[in-house]
């Protein structure tokens, strides 16, 4: 019974000691190495790595625009759109007139010639129309461009801040590392972390003053 819990005692001892040898090895490339790879736990960095992919993908622009350009692109849009609405309206008027001046005339050649001017300006009207049409349609171009690009952006902000939840989950954790030869790895990883959630705040701040920008430009 007694060589029995020696040998229990000395297998406990060599499984804790190859644990604590692999936790060791854990840390020693987590610190050699950044982003989610710099997490010695296995959980957390599995869980970065997916969250860091949809980083990626939506901020970097592969799922959709990130970038709305700039505020004026949409008052030129409107502006284009008054003035070609104006031009039909003031060629409708035109074509009142004309109307009005040939009912009143009673010479035949001036019916005709104002006859022929209707005409024209009847083409020019249709003319206009097809141009206001084209306006709302880049209007309404430019619309769905401003919301897809809120949309992505605001999943990049999502996303980005889950990471930077990680982060924080393996911060706490490292700060608790209380293994001799552990303790030096995990403040440089410590260090690191604290340096990374910097950068994710910053290009938060990017993001969130595009999608403002965003806002301000939908038409």
């Amino acid at each position: 019974m007694r060589n029995v819990k020696m040998i229990l005692a000395a297998t406990l001892m060599l499984g804790a000691s190859v644990a604590n040898a692999d936790k060791l090895s854990d840390f020693k490339d987590a610190a050699g190495t950044n982003g989610c790879q710099s997490i010695p736990y296995s959980d957390l960095r599995s869980s970065c790595t997916s969250e860091q992919s949809q980083v990626h993908e939506y901020c970097d622009g592969r799922q959709g625009p990130v970038t709305c350009g700039s505020e004026s692109i949409t008052r030129q849009l409107k502006d284009n759109l008054d003035r070609e609405k104006k031009r039909v309206e003031t060629l409708k008027e035109k074509k009142r007139n004309l109307e009005d001046q040939k009912s009143h005339a009673t010479d035949d050649s001036e019916k005709n010639g104002l006859a022929r001017e209707i005409e024209q300006v009847d083409k020019d009207i249709y003319e206009g129309g097809k141009r206001v049409d084209q306006a709302i349609a880049d209007l309404d171009t430019r619309k769905k461009l401003v919301d897809d690009t809120i949309y992505t952006i605001n999943k990049c902000i999502d996303y980005r801040r889950a990471v930077m939840n990680v982060f924080a989950t393996a911060l706490d954790k490292v700060r608790g590392e209380n293994d001799e030869d552990i303790k030096p790895l995990a403040r440089q990883l410590r260090d690191k972390y604290e340096e990374g959630k910097r950068g994710h705040e910053i290009a938060i701040t990017d993001k969130k003053n595009a999608q403002d920008n965003c806002r301000e430009s939908r038409p």
